[in-house]
């Protein structure tokens, strides 16, 4: 008996064919986060030659992420109808097009709408290529290993996108930072024979109601949150969020009802589904917006470059990779709620370090505790993330890898709105109680902005410049307590709900019915 099962076990593990396939896999998943972080840098150079509006220069960056957030459901049931591997090539193909066309825009209008067909291909590639991990490693502890090194690429692509970039930009023109995707889709088709294929032949047709839904749901609740956390309230945000919520109401509303729904609401019944879901969301709303103070602060308090900043922020995401790296031998050893809970202390130590420090602080142990949240979250999010997907049927794996950018994606928006707004409100009311009584109220107005234009308002106005050094850092530490707190809250979700599963036990098509049962 013991032979059969080693048998067994023996044949459910890769070859050397999956692992080639992983490496193609995360090279895709390194071109998507690298292209993000490489257009920043690019912006100023766009502008300068592109010369767009100011709504125009918001729109080049924001329309791809938008788009890939609202059509994410929509390719992962795409990708489970038509085949995961062929909207993989479909995706990076257009990608890599788009990449090209995008080199050469000769206008800011042209450059928005390559944008915007690069964030839809974007879509097609994030679900095909988790799920596709679920065709390719069938052995637990090496689908573990697989997620963990598929989501390092994506921090590897974050951590060495701004050196890319500026490397290029030094010595060439600003398109080179899309014709760098070029290559990369080029060995991404060429490989793509080693992955497998698969597909859900279940007959049904793609709901096409349920897509517009799920799409204007996504896109307008996002830009809303976006846009009200940059520019403040106005009724525009304010109604692309109701429009948000509304939509997303009648959506649900529709897939409980749908015999062919785009996302089957069944799989929320599953425990280690909703909250690994819910862990993903918490994490980045809890941190996401602190990112964001962080590389100001460094900037505006700590006084360093934007170059120095961006150099010293290498180190925090090279240490979430290697976080991210280190799950499977975590989850080896001890259940995924343990090892989540042990990384999650160690992102808290992070958060508390920051909080309790960032007055007196140097920029030292600023980076030390940037660095403990870094390495804490990564596993974090790599056990929630696997969680997902093997809790779920296989032929479903396509829509729950969506839903893991879905959740990603909303918990980020909601932390830049939320949690950067309230940043914002204890930087504004520390600073209009601390200003000198000498300052215009057309200068108070400036640094009430943001700590950019406060810093340059204050040039040659040392007590000016303490104030608002001094009101920002309170705003900072407000952020990181603010961080402190939603770690605890998950953790201890984590514990109440998740304590009890192992990996073995994670809920499987045996346990849940798919669609096609019925």
């Amino acid at each position: 008996m013991s032979n059969i099962n080693k048998d067994t076990e023996e044949a459910s593990k890769a070859t050397w064919r999956e692992w080639f396939g992983l490496g193609a896999l995360s090279l895709a998943a390194f071109m998507l986060s690298s292209d993000m972080t490489i257009l920043f840098l690019a912006m100023p150079s766009i502008a300068a030659d592109l010369v767009p509006s100011a709504t125009q220069m918001l729109w080049i960056i924001h329309i791809g992420e938008l788009l890939a957030v609202g059509f994410v459901l929509t390719m992962g049931r795409l990708g489970d109808k038509i085949g995961r591997r062929r909207l993989l090539i479909i995706g990076v193909s257009i990608y890599g097009l788009g990449s090209l066309i995008a080199a050469f825009s000769t206008a800011a209008w042209m450059l928005i709408v390559v944008r915007a067909f690069l964030g839809i291909s974007a879509a097609t590639v994030v679900p095909s290529t988790m799920s596709l991990l679920r065709n390719m490693f069938f052995d637990s502890k090496q689908f573990s290993i697989a997620i963990a090194i598929n989501l390092s690429a994506l921090s590897a692509g974050m951590a060495l996108g701004p050196p890319i970039g500026g490397l290029l930009l030094d010595h060439f023109w600003w398109g080179a930072v899309f014709l760098v995707n070029v290559p990369i889709a080029i060995g991404l088709l060429a490989t793509s024979p080693l992955l497998p294929e698969y597909r859900n032949k279940d007959g049904k047709r793609l709901d096409v109601i349920s897509i517009l839904l799920s799409s204007l749901g996504l896109v307008t609740l996002i830009f809303g949150l976006q846009e009200m956390a940059n520019n403040g309230f106005n009724m525009l945000y304010g109604g692309s969020i109701v429009v948000g919520i509304v939509a997303g109401i009648l959506f649900i509303r529709r897939q409980m009802n749908s015999e062919a729904p785009l996302l089957d609401m069944r799989m929320f019944r599953i425990t280690t589904f909703n909250i690994s879901l819910i862990a993903l969301m918490l994490i980045l709303l809890a941190t996401g917006g602190g990112e964001m103070f962080f590389a100001q602060h460094l900037q505006a308090v700590v006084g360093l470059s934007p170059s120095e900043a961006g150099l010293l922020l290498i180190i925090p995401a090279l240490l979430s990779m290697a976080g991210t790296l280190i799950s499977p031998v975590l989850t080896r050893w001890m259940r995924p709620a343990y090892a989540m809970v042990l990384s999650l202390l160690i992102a808290v130590s992070g958060t508390l370090l920051i909080t309790l420090t960032a007055h007196d602080a140097g920029v030292v142990i600023l980076m030390i505790g940037a660095s403990l949240l870094a390495f804490g979250r990564g596993p974090t999010m790599t056990i929630a993330s696997e969680q997902i997907i093997s809790s779920v049927p296989q032929e479903q794996a396509g829509s729950a890898s969506a839903m893991t950018d879905v959740s990603s994606g909303l918990g980020y928006a909601l932390s830049i709105a939320f949690v950067g707004s309230f940043g914002m409100i204890v930087y504004r009311g520390a600073l209009a109680s601390s200003l000198p009584y000498e300052v215009s109220s057309e200068v108070e107005n400036k640094a009430m902005e943001s700590v950019g234009a406060a810093v340059a308002t204050a040039e040659g106005f040392p007590e000016m410049l303490q104030a608002v050094q001094s009101s920002f850092t309170v705003a900072f530490q407000s952020i990181y307590g603010v961080a402190t707190i939603g770690l605890f809250i998950l953790i201890m979700i984590i514990v109440w709900k998740l304590r009890h599963v192992t990996k073995e036990n994670t809920a499987s098509s045996e346990k849940e019915p798919s669609v096609n049962d019925e």
